[in-house]
């Protein structure tokens, strides 16, 4: 039985800019995922981290992810590249414009093949893991180039593709959240982050799934 919601992705998820998080530590609980898991009297606890690209994302839902929970996830940005750091012992993430290490990874390693394979072996992998221990979830994404099969898609990528779509899902109009936000005029922080009203109207698209799967149990 579903007792509770876990949501793993980056700021988007953790609520970075929303007025009851810190931006660092303290996840917001005004979120859509925190509200849905209030209007269903569900548990709720976040494992989203601001800047956190998807190898993070992925290692924090087979760590925190139970049957009895509904995973909510939003992979964040393909070209965001996570690390375990020989300088401070915990991973971190590689994001453009960051740091010298920033610099040297985009001009000499980074490529959006990579970016696209890793992304979707990370998702497939992930999503593999959460059926065969028959754990329910609702995947989204922010980055269109994770389906994108406009550049840098060989057969081996467009064959992860087909197979992860099935299980990805968007906002109305096959939007991101930011998107959708942007679309409906909602207040957005300097940092591109919806606010508290955007967070709100997100709760009214998807609490109908969130009862749909959990009446499937």
């Amino acid at each position: 039985m579903i007792d509770k919601i876990k949501s793993f992705g980056d700021s988007f998820i953790f609520g970075s800019d929303l007025a009851d998080s810190d931006n660092k530590r303290k996840y917001s609980k005004s979120t859509w995922p925190a509200l849905c898991a209030k209007e269903l009297g569900l548990k709720y606890n976040c494992y989203a981290r601001p800047g956190r690209g998807n190898s993070n994302i992925a290692q924090n839902i087979v760590a925190h992810s139970q049957p009895d929970t509904l995973v909510i996830i939003n992979w964040s940005w393909i070209d965001r590249f996570d690390y375990q750091s020989n300088r401070w012992g915990w991973s971190e993430t590689v994001r453009p414009d960051s740091d010298e290490i920033s610099e040297f990874y985009y001009k000499n390693i980074h490529t959006e093949l990579d970016d696209k394979f890793r992304s979707l072996s990370l998702i497939h992998s992930t999503h593999k893991y959460l059926k065969n221990n028959n754990i329910k979830f609702i995947s989204t994404y922010m980055d269109h180039l994770v389906l994108d099969k406009k550049f840098h898609c060989p057969t081996f990528i467009k064959k992860l593709q087909r197979t992860v779509k099935q299980d990805l899902q968007t906002f109305p109009s096959k939007q991101t959240f930011l998107e959708w936000s942007r679309s409906n005029g909602y207040p957005e922080s300097k940092g591109w982050h919806p606010l508290e009203k955007a967070h709100s109207e997100a709760v009214k698209v998807w609490l109908p799934t969130y009862k749909r799967l959990m009446l499937a149990e």
